[in-house]
């Protein structure tokens, strides 16, 4: 697939990934995007390297120490067009181990009818903020567990005006997916299903509803991303037509 416009640049479409789930801290360092949240989802807790510090090895150590101090293993984002090009040997030659590698999916404006043909679920509910049901399938789906951590998540959600959808039946929510809303893209988070409630097509329903919705809002786009080794959640969204046009994996260094 020829990737939309806006999907044309994986550096460009890591800056809108990271304001669909935006930290509660960040700091320029040497030119990288250091993002801190009590450490909940290592999203929100890793560099952003978009630009080429003069001195790599220098920022490496101002971020080492950023981390540190905050109590947080130092952790990379490296994508393709992460500057300098060679941080990620160079990172892996001080220690830094690999891990998640994760594809980066879109569905043009033109797929979404294709995605969302069929008639909707009757269970699906949108909202613009999330339930204390929608919170709490959330985390006995995927965590954090502890209070402290709950509170960060929620206001990682908060941080991006969104849409929340779950699947409810009989009063029970059984699955949830998020759309975060960043300019006239929308980037799919948080899709989750209760254990016992899987394999029934319950992620398929609530992603269609998430699609069906930006096509009423006229989105140019959407994007998610999905651990390579998920081919579960790969083949769902292959079906509903998203394509591969990025990738991305974290390096991170052991305590």
């Amino acid at each position: 697939m020829k990737p939309v416009s806006r999907f044309a640049s994986p550096a460009s479409l890591d800056a809108v990934m990271s304001r669909g789930w935006q930290a509660l801290e960040e700091e320029d360092l040497s030119g990288w995007v250091c993002r801190f949240s009590s450490g909940v989802t290592r999203r929100a807790n890793s560099v952003l390297p978009l630009f080429g510090p003069p001195n790599t090895n220098g920022a490496i150590d101002e971020v080492e120490a950023a981390y540190r101090r905050r109590g947080l293993p130092p952790v990379f984002q490296i994508s393709p067009e992460s500057l300098p090009h060679d941080l990620d040997s160079m990172l892996g030659a001080r220690g830094y181990s690999i891990d998640s590698p994760t594809l980066v999916q879109a569905l043009k404006r033109e797929d979404f009818a294709r995605a969302v043909a069929g008639e909707p679920d009757p269970g699906i509910v949108l909202q613009d903020a999330p339930s204390e049901a929608w919170l709490k399938a959330l985390w006995e789906s995927e965590g954090p567990h502890s209070p402290a951590a709950q509170a960060a998540s929620g206001r990682i959600l908060g941080n991006t005006p969104s849409v929340y959808a779950s699947l409810v039946i009989e009063g029970k929510v059984h699955a949830i997916a998020r759309m975060a809303l960043v300019e006239d893209l929308g980037g799919i988070y948080a899709v989750a299903t209760r254990e016992e409630s899987r394999s029934r097509g319950y992620g398929r329903a609530v992603m269609r509803a998430l699609v069906a919705e930006a096509a009423r809002r006229d989105l140019a786009g959407l994007w998610l991303q999905v651990v390579e080794e998920n081919s579960i959640a790969a083949g769902l969204y292959a079906s509903l037509g998203f394509e591969t046009v990025s990738r991305y994996h974290y390096r991170q260094l052991p305590a």
